[in-house]
């Protein structure tokens, strides 16, 4: 289980938002004697905390943020601090419009919610830059800081107009002339050849949907452009903290547990330094048995941790309940202990929470945590974390220990599943990741380990 943070610990903790509760140092002071209680050696901090970072344009305010590392240093602890690229402060949003999201119909975006910005904006980018470069020189030397985390679970797209002239110049630099583009998209079918570069859009139910080219070259110029805004957000970080590692937190499809396919991962993972995803399996759910589930859950911590053929994280995971499945049950008894030593065994260098405490209010108030508002040390989820804590402790020593190589390997192609499932022909559910889990479901069954390769990786080292 090589190392693949500068750590002698697996990382325990998690995503942690004290300025929730800056009015109340109390609270703050209870929650690190309960991290000690429950053994959480990490915190990530400063994930959509940009408002209290920049409260306005220019004007930084680090002071509690350095208040939270002494905590940690104090404790021995590690930080992950997060860029907070992934939700914008409400100031930004109303000087430079220019970085809120264009949906496929048009439709500006207000400010609000998350995930939401353009990818292109120039504004958006050097804004990013600014804090970021910010953060590094402040907190770059800090003993405890172990990781960056930049922004939070990328996705979605942007259709504005400079996204569009974006799309333009990756489609000229790809085919070179319109009539190679109008020969690779066939457009002499209905009529839709291009005679000025001005006339390609990108897919829109305003305009068009059904041609299989423009919808796979779209999506390659997301993952691109996805890629091209990480380089932006992690050079400062790479410059003046070259010996941190970067990291984004990835995502799978639920109740599937298949890998979010807004984008290339296998692309992105190689502008990464570890990869690290966010876990929420639906257990005790009641299509499913344990077995099935976890065996799913094993495919999707083996695909990540094949992105780049080494150990992972899992960044987020739920020591209880989340508030977004259509039934939001807790875990079992011994549940929440079986999944993180599950993690452990495929590969994860620790077992990181959201959130730590339960959020004071908003969207995420529901949301299952370690430190519940009333009477923490005695809820379930508290018992269970500071279980995970005391088994992460036991097993330290395997954290030096190499992993098995595998000799089977699993082909995955993102272009290959976009466009099967853009294509008509036979059915419109091809049930493409239910068939790579029927595939996995033998060897898991006869623990042979497996890795996942793209068409582009050596193929030379497996047997089969």
């Amino acid at each position: 289980m090589k190392r693949i943070l500068n750590t002698n610990q697996f990382l325990h903790g998690g995503d942690y938002n004290p300025e929730q509760w800056w009015d109340e140092p109390d609270i703050i002071n209870q929650d690190f004697a309960l991290f000690k209680q429950a053994d959480i050696n990490t915190v990530t901090v400063g994930i959509f905390s940009w408002a209290k970072l920049e409260p306005e344009e220019g004007k930084y305010d680090f002071s509690w943020l350095d208040e939270i590392f002494d905590q940690v240093e104090k404790m021995n602890g590690y930080v992950i601090l997060a860029t907070p690229s992934g939700a914008r402060p409400a100031w930004l949003a109303q000087k430079y419009p220019e970085v809120l999201r264009t949906d496929n119909l048009g439709n500006k975006h207000g400010f609000g919610g998350r995930h939401n910005h353009c990818l292109t904006s120039p504004i958006y980018r050097e804004k990013v830059r600014e804090i970021n470069t910010k953060l590094a020189e402040h907190f770059g030397q800090r003993k405890s800081l172990v990781l960056w985390h930049i922004s939070n679970e990328y996705s979605g797209e942007c259709y504005c107009d400079l996204c569009k002239n974006a799309f333009r110049n990756w489609l000229k630099n790809k085919y070179g002339t319109l009539a190679n583009l109008n020969h690779a998209w066939w457009n002499t079918f209905w009529s839709h050849t291009y005679n000025d570069w001005s006339q390609v859009n990108p897919p829109s139910p305003l305009s068009e949907m059904g041609n299989k080219g423009m919808n796979l070259d779209w999506k390659r110029f997301v993952t691109d452009q996805t890629i091209s805004f990480i380089d932006n957000e992690t050079a400062p970080l790479k410059k003046i903290t070259p010996n941190i590692p970067v990291t984004t937190n990835m995502m799978a499809g639920n109740p599937l547990m298949d890998p979010f396919a807004g984008f290339d991962y296998q692309k992105v993972a190689k502008h990464l330094d570890i990869i690290s995803w966010d876990s929420y399996p639906a257990w005790g759910n009641d299509n499913q048995t344990t077995v099935e589930l976890g065996r799913n859950v094993g495919l999707i911590h083996d695909f990540f941790r094949s992105l780049k053929h080494q150990n992972f994280l899992v960044m987020e995971n739920t020591p209880s309940r989340v508030n977004w499945h259509s039934v939001d049950r807790a875990k079992r008894p011994g549940m929440h202990e079986l999944a993180s030593l599950q993690d452990i065994a495929h590969g994860s260098q620790g077992v990181l929470y959201f959130q730590l405490r339960a959020s004071r209010g908003s969207s995420e108030m529901f949301h299952g945590a370690v430190i519940e508002h009333r009477h923490p040390e005695q809820t379930r989820a508290f018992k269970d974390v500071m279980k995970v804590g005391k088994d992460l402790e036991k097993i330290r020593s395997i954290i030096n220990t190499n992993y098995a190589k595998p000799k089977v390997a699993i082909v995955f192609s993102y272009d290959s599943y976009w466009a099967l499932q853009d294509a008509e022909s036979y059915s419109k559910d091809k049930k493409i990741w239910q068939t790579i889990q029927k595939h996995y479901r033998y060897f898991y069954d006869h623990d042979i380990p497996v890795d996942f390769v793209s068409p582009e990786d050596d193929f030379s080292e497996y047997t089969l």
